[in-house]
């Protein structure tokens, strides 16, 4: 492609952006974007604008033919389905599990030269790999190559978040040593690319709000809940960040509940603290490199008036990296 034109993408399942971002840093040019939940579009909307932006149904928006032909599909389509945070139904998942065949049908249509998705690790184990299987499957039919890698993304926000990206290249574009130079690339990111472990005190509060130290009832709540399960032989339970020199665990939608998964060590005469939501904007790379790009002004990231602090968590917690999007964004400029 000529360098003075910029390749296209779109935006699908679109949250709060961390594909708009990272794609942007990486030199393309979003046409267009989707997601039908209306908090996360609201905020969408505030931070980079309405345009070209849709809340409907990707079914609606398909069969109402409003997606543009574009060079680069991109989506982290619902992950609920397929975590270990859900109910993992997979494609049984009456209301998100059928989502990746509206992925499909669009690919079919338009013919991008690229597919870039994004979703939770353990996709790839879901239902012993047949779920994994559906979908490359999918993507051979139509004539694209596979490539994909687990990634963490603590080597650029000093979080743990651990996820499968997959990259899917037109055959009739990109040749078998195009997709194993891109997949050796890819797999480099793996282990961060020569790039450090990213500290949790990089980004820490000095001083939080109280409003952020856990209720005596939710401690003592988390810590019989741990104990049981221990006792029972399983791991779960909540998550004491005390070592402040590495990242933390991954940041998910539920984090408001009880803040279970990343809880902050204090002074012994305090309780521990959730993380606040300018620690929470950070842990997913929504930093002011980054917004400084569309200019908005907001409370810890989020619009004024627009997000509670329950909204707030659960659209950073169901993101994209934008960082780990605008390396694996520069990987495909490199091949376009």
């Amino acid at each position: 492609m000529p360098k003075n034109i910029k390749p296209t993408y779109i935006d699908l399942f679109a949250g709060i952006g961390g594909f708009r971002v990272g794609m942007d840093h990486a030199g393309f040019q979003h046409l267009y974007s989707n997601d039908w939940d209306k908090y996360a579009s609201q905020t969408y909307e505030a931070w980079y604008g309405p345009e070209n932006h849709s809340c409907k149904s990707i079914w609606d928006a398909i069969a109402e033919k409003e997606i543009p032909d574009h060079d680069i599909l991109c989506g982290g389509f619902p992950c609920q389905p397929f975590s270990n945070a859900g109910k993992r139904l997979g494609f049984q998942d009456n209301r998100q599990g059928n989502l990746f065949f509206a992925i499909k049908d669009i690919v079919e249509a338009k013919r991008p030269k690229v597919v870039f998705l994004e979703n939770v690790r353990t996709l790839k184990g879901h239902d012993t790999g047949n779920t994994f299987k559906t979908i490359n499957d999918a993507f051979e039919e139509l004539d694209y190559h596979e490539t994909h890698e687990v990634i963490s993304a603590k080597f650029w926000v000093p979080q743990n978040r651990v996820r499968i990206f997959m990259v899917y290249l037109d055959k009739n574009i990109f040749t078998e040593e195009d997709k194993a130079n891109f997949q050796a690339e890819l797999t480099k990111l793996k282990d961060g690319n020569n790039k450090k472990v990213k500290a949790f005190s990089s980004i820490m509060e000095a001083k939080p709000d109280k409003s952020f130290q856990i209720p005596q009832g939710t401690w003592d709540s988390l810590q019989r809940h741990r104990t049981r399960h221990r006792e029972a032989g399983r791991g779960f339970g909540y998550r004491l960040i005390e070592d402040y020199s590495q990242p933390t665990n991954t940041l998910s939608a539920r984090y408001a509940k009880d803040g279970a998964e990343i809880l902050i060590k204090q002074p012994y005469w305090r309780r521990p603290r959730k993380i606040t939501l300018n620690e929470a904007k950070k842990l997913m790379g929504f930093n002011n490199k980054y917004a400084s790009l569309y200019g908005h002004k907001s409370r810890a990231g989020f619009p004024v008036g627009i997000s509670s602090n329950t909204q707030s968590y659960k659209q950073f917690g169901n993101a994209v990296v934008p960082q780990l999007v605008h390396e694996i964004g520069d990987l495909i400029q490199k091949y376009m």
